[in-house]
């Protein structure tokens, strides 16, 4: 199963995509129901961009978890590399960073 926190290899109209997925456990639990991910890039954000840095113990260490790069995965089978999991500092980073893009207290 797809799990909240994991990063993987996406495949998508023949091209490999890294992402970290969002959405919870429970959801994602449910096939009929579409994966929430956010896109990694490895190039150094925009000034403008919110963007947060995987670090080391993360997988992909160096590359950038973009707040506004929203996937949603309704083919599971798209899914190909799992790389592991972000760190639980990590994730917060993305969490605050998701607030902050949303304007949530």
């Amino acid at each position: 199963m797809v799990k909240r926190g994991q990063v993987w290899t996406l495949l998508r109209g023949g091209s490999q995509h890294r992402v970290l997925v969002i959405s919870n456990d429970e959801y994602n639990g449910v096939d009929e129901l579409a994966v929430w991910a956010l896109a990694i890039v490895q190039e150094s954000p925009h000034p403008n961009h919110l963007a947060v840095p995987l670090g080391t113990g993360d997988p992909l260490t160096g590359a950038w978890v973009r707040i506004h790069g929203v996937v949603q995965v309704l083919d599971r089978t798209s899914f190909r590399d799992l790389h592991g999991f972000v760190s639980h500092a990590t994730m917060n980073a993305v969490e605050e960073a998701i607030r902050d893009f949303l304007e949530l207290p």
